[in-house]
Formats: structure tokens, C-alpha cells, sequence
């Protein structure tokens, strides 16, 4: 008689259970791709927004928006879409893209008879719990009580204060584009541009906002402040995106990179630092600090946080968005001989000499301002549109219902570049700007939005970019160093803000 192996019944035994185990992990990967059919088949056919066209995987996933945002081409592919779908479409489960003028005031505007759009939390999200809200945070009753103290410090007194400060930097800006490091004058030089309107634009920002520059200009080499600003727009869309999906957001922000986690923090740290010492001098100059001390000294008193986190916030806005458009307003005449040849034909007509050019003496400037304007439609500083959040019960937005919760936006770089809004949209015509007959939607362009979040450094924006402008073109002749280097602005990628391409060019300075 055989024996009876000890180990038969124990094999059988982990045969048995390893078959279970297939088949229950089978079943859970079946039901687990039946879950994401079946969600993806709502979104796209039974949502409330199912009869607003766009690319289906789009309308049924979040996943191809956040993908879109990460590989810089969201921009791009919101453009194609428009161009294919209409002026509305959508481009999430729950969220709607505009390129029509009419949303504009009715996303952004306070309406009568209708709710008020608040801004998307998921977008406006604080970086730390602890963390004051500010002007660009959702939070709207700290958005009005901070928004009324500065308002002081943007109004149009405070520009012509500030003016000479703008202008001295202006002054040191042309000279260092002039003479070389050791101070020889050079009469042509071949330099990248880009980078110095940085310099320039981040000087005037930190004398505005902390009392004193950044000395990048004196320097000729970025201040550490601004060298960890300029990588701000991928670690924004990065936490903006991962911010979409809650709750596993507080999960997922965890596999954001220390590193960039920390670069935020050191930021923070030294932007309070800088904050602190320019609170506490006792001094009253044309900036952005005292108007707005006075006014919070006597009514909407502002938290030694809500300081810091504000003027970082008006250094990084108004800096980064002015030297961006300079950029790309200067591209865009480089590669348009027309319009390059009457702005500076323009210029010279109008001045005897370059102590001539001012603040106040650029504002009125027909074709200047003309360029000025279609470059910033060209190549708007602010790419995605700023989302709001559809209220309780939904609303109508240019003449359609949208479902409560649904997040809607304008979007600058579609719509400037749509034929409905714009003949010829893909070309620089500063031109359309002065044509009182055309047809052209010129009020789809406000780079600097609408509504009761409109841009407080509008003006001081216009008056920087027209003076720097004006000064360069009246200064130097200039062409791009290398002729083939013609490209449309939205070729670049953008991760919220523009990842810039360089700008090389050729200045000789002009004589008669």
C-alpha cells in the first residue's frame, strides 16, 4: 500500500487558492475598466453638458486636459479645438473653453439679475494651510478689502509719482544695452534681449513693491529672488493640475518634488524678509507700499502676511507678464519690416532727443500704442484663461444654460487667433487698431482681463511697455542676428506663463 503524501492536500490547498486569487483579480480589473467605461460614457453622452461639442475622450476624461498642461501645448491643441468645435467647447467633463466676446461679461462681470462667478478653488488653492489669502486667492471678501487698500497705489496720481522711478530704470536699462561691462561703449552688439527686459522689468517691480531694486540690471545678472520666479510656471501647473483631482489631491501633492516644494518655501521666506524691511521705514515715496499704508492704517487694516504674499505677488504678475509681452510685441516687429519701419518712423518724427521720452509723452502716440496693443493680442501674457465656478442652481453664459459646478473660462491665446474675432488673426497688423470701420472684434482682446478682478497694474503696464519700447526703437536700429529666426509666438510652449525662446538680435546704435 503506497503512502499518502503529507503535502498532497497542502498543494491542492495553495493551487486552489492561487486560482481564486486570479479570478478575483481578474474580476476587479473587468469591473475596474467597466467603472472607467462606464464613467467615461456618462460624461460623454448622459452629463449635464453632453450637448456642448469637443473631442470626445476630452468630454468623457480630465486626464487629456492635465496632459495638455503638462507637455506646454494646452494652448495649441484649445486653439485646434476652437477651430474645429465653435466658440464654445468643452474640454473636460466638467468644464467649458470660451472664444466669444460675450463671455466675458458674463463670466467675469458682475451681472444684474444673475449669481456672481466666483473663482475656482481648485485653481486659487493656498500653497500651506497657513498660507493668508490675497488678491488673486478665491476668497472674495479678502479679494475686496485688499483690492480697495491698494487701489491707491495703481491710480493714476500714484503712475505720474512713479514715473520717474520707471523712467531711471528705463535710463540704466538703455545705457548697460550700450556699453560693455568694463563701460566701453559698443556701437553694435549682438545680444539676447529676453533676458533683459527680466532684468529690467523685475528692477522696477522689487523698487516698487521692497524699496529697492533687485540689482539685476547693475549686475547684469539675475537676482536669486528672480531666478527661482522664473521657474514658477511649471511648479504652478503642476499643483494646479494635481489640484483638479480631490480628494486624492492631498495624496498626489506628495509626489510633487522636494525640491520644488522647497525652492517655494525659500521663496516665500525671502519675499516676507524683503516685505518686513520696507514695512518698517518710516519713509512716504511714490511706490506701491505707501499709498497703500496709509489707507490700511486707517480702514482695511492688512496682516504682516497678507503684505508679503501681495507684493510677491506684484513683483512676480507685473514683471514676468511686462518683460513677456516685451518680448513678444518686439519679436513680432522684427519679423514685420512694415510695421517696424512706421513704429520708428513714428518715434523719431515725434522727438527731438531721448530725454524727450517719457512716461507722459508716450501715452498719446497713435501707431505706438496701435503695436502695442496687437502684440499683447499676439502674444498675451496670460495664456489660460482664469477659471470661475458656475453657483448653486447654474447660469446662462452667452445665451446657454451651464449646470451648476461646471468650471468655465475666456481663453486670450484662442480666441485672438480665431477668423470670427479677427481677419487675418494669425498675422501682426497693428493697423487693425486704428481702423475705425473694422469689423474685427477688437474688444475680444483684454489682456489684462475684466471685470471686478481686473489687472490693478494695468496702467502702469501700458505706460512701461510703450516707454521701453520707445526708448529702444528710438535708441538703436535692430534686427533679429540671424534672419531665419521667424516663428510664431504661440510655437513656444507655455506652462501657465511662456516658456520663452531667446530673442537674439543685432543693436547699432542710430545717428542721423
Amino acid at each position: 500500500m503506497k503512502g499518502i503524501d503529507p503535502y498532497s492536500s497542502l498543494w491542492s490547498s495553495q493551487r486552489s487558492f492561487a486560482a481564486n486569487g486570479l479570478i478575483l483579480g481578474g474580476f476587479s480589473i473587468i469591473a475596474s475598466v467597466a467603472l472607467v467605461v462606464l464613467y467615461g460614457f456618462y460624461n460623454a453622452f448622459l452629463h449635464p453638458l453632453r450637448r456642448y461639442p469637443g473631442p470626445l475622450l476630452w468630454r468623457s476624461f480630465r486626464f487629456p486636459y492635465v496632459i495638455a498642461i503638462h507637455s506646454g501645448k494646452i494652448h495649441r491643441q484649445l486653439k485646434d479645438f476652437h477651430d474645429q468645435y465653435g466658440p464654445i467647447i468643452r474640454i473636460a467633463p466638467n468644464e467649458l473653453s470660451y472664444a466669444d466676446a460675450t463671455a466675458w461679461k458674463d463670466i467675469y462681470h458682475n451681472r444684474p439679475g444673475h449669481q456672481q462667478l466666483e473663482r475656482n478653488r481648485t485653481w486659487f488653492r493656498k500653497v500651506t494651510p497657513d498660507e493668508p489669502h490675497s488678491l488673486l486667492g478665491w476668497n472674495e471678501e479678502a479679494h475686496a478689502r485688499q483690492r480697495r487698500a491698494f487701489a491707491n497705489s495703481f491710480s493714476d496720481k500714484s503712475l505720474r509719482d512713479q514715473a520717474p522711478i520707471v523712467e531711471s530704470y528705463v535710463d540704466l536699462f538703455i545705457n548697460q544695452l550700450k556699453t560693455s561691462p568694463s563701460g566701453q561703449q559698443l556701437k553694435t552688439r549682438t545680444i539676447e534681449l529676453s533676458q533683459w527686459f527680466v532684468y529690467l522689468m523685475f528692477d522696477i517691480s522689487s523698487d516698487l513693491s521692497f524699496g529697492e531694486p533687485f540689482g539685476s540690471l547693475a549686475a547684469r545678472n539675475p537676482h536669486p529672488w528672480v531666478e527661482i520666479a522664473e521657474d514658477f510656471g511649471k511648479g504652478l501647473s503642476l499643483i494646479a493640475s494635481v489640484s483638479l483631482y480631490s480628494p486624492l489631491d492631498k495624496l498626489l501633492r506628495h509626489v510633487i518634488p522636494k525640491h520644488i516644494r522647497q525652492r517655494q518655501l525659500d521663496h516665500r521666506n525671502m519675499s516676507a524678509a524683503f516685505a518686513k524691511k520696507r514695512l518698517a521705514l518710516d519713509i512716504d515715496r511714490p511706490d506701491w507700499v505707501g499709498p497703500a499704508k496709509k489707507y490700511s492704517e486707517k480702514k482695511d487694516v492688512l496682516s504682516e502676511g497678507e503684505w508679503a504674499i501681495n507684493m510677491t505677488i506684484f513683483i512676480f504678475a507685473g514683471a514676468e507678464t511686462t518683460s513677456s509681452a516685451l518680448t513678444g510685441i518686439l519679436r513680432h516687429l522684427l519679423q514685420s519690416p512694415g510695421a517696424m519701419e512706421r513704429a520708428t518712423s513714428e518715434l523719431r518724427s515725434t522727438f527731438e532727443s531721448s530725454s524727450d521720452i517719457k512716461v507722459a509723452t508716450t501715452g498719446k502716440l497713435p501707431y505706438l500704442n496701435a503695436v502695442v496693443n496687437e502684440g499683447l493680442r499676439v502674444a498675451p501674457p496670460s495664456v489660460i484663461g482664469v477659471p470661475r465656478i458656475v453657483p448653486k442652481g447654474g447660469e446662462v453664459i452667452c445665451g446657454q444654460w451651464v449646470s451648476e459646478g461646471t468650471y468655465v473660462a475666456y481663453n486670450q491665446y484662442s480666441s485672438n487667433r480665431q477668423e470670427h474675432n479677427f481677419h487675418l488673426p494669425n498675422t501682426f497688423l497693428p493697423e487693425r487698431f486704428l481702423d475705425p470701420t473694422t469689423e474685427d472684434k477688437l474688444q475680444s482682446s483684454l489682456p489684462f482681463g475684466t471685470g471686478r478682478h481686473t489687472c490693478l497694474g494695468m496702467k502702469l503696464a501700458y505706460a512701461e511697455l510703450r516707454l521701453t519700447l520707445a526708448r529702444l526703437l528710438f535708441e538703436f536700429d535692430i534686427k533679429l542676428a540671424d534672419e531665419k529666426d521667424r516663428w510664431d509666438w504661440g510655437e513656444q510652449n507655455t506652462y501657465i506663463l511662456w516658456e520663452k525662446r531667446p530673442l537674439e538680435v543685432i543693436l547699432s546704435q542710430h545717428t542721423e
